[in-house]
């Protein structure tokens, strides 16, 4: 048994304090992240801001890699929360005598799944935009 103030703690209620803390930290950095975005649509132009539409090939080939580094961030979003499923199901105690997936488990599962498959769709979106964009580049320089 260890001291924490006075109080008698075993091992596994300590462990499990320290998952559960380190789980509320892994996922408020994303959602300030996206708290962050929210400023923004998903073009990543402010709210509220007329979108210019471009005039020129540079402007389109500059919308090309606006786009691939949007498609990039995605996928980024995507992988991070594959990552956070696995390593929160590492962490949360189980009942030797449950066969079944904990409720906890399957509840952060569906989310990280379900956020998994929208960021890579956005990804998904953000590509064919890229591609769009070179296309009437090089429409413009005649290629």
């Amino acid at each position: 048994m260890l001291r924490i103030n006075n109080f008698k703690t075993n091992k596994t209620t300590m462990w499990s304090l320290i998952s559960a803390v380190s789980l509320v930290l892994a996922i408020s950095f994303p959602i300030w992240g996206l708290a962050q975005e929210a400023k923004q649509d998903h073009s990543g132009h402010a709210m509220g801001q007329d979108m210019k539409m471009p005039q020129t090939a540079q402007e389109h080939r500059e919308h090309t890699e606006h786009y691939k580094k949007k498609a990039a961030e995605y996928r980024k979003e995507a992988e991070m929360h594959k990552k956070m499923l696995a390593d929160y199901s590492k962490t949360v105690a189980r009942n030797p005598k449950d066969t079944g997936e904990s409720g906890y488990i399957k509840k952060m599962r569906l989310h990280c799944e379900k956020y998994s498959k929208a960021a890579e769709a956005l990804a998904q979106e953000a590509d064919e935009m890229a591609k769009f964009h070179t296309m009437r580049a090089k429409e413009m320089e005649g290629k």
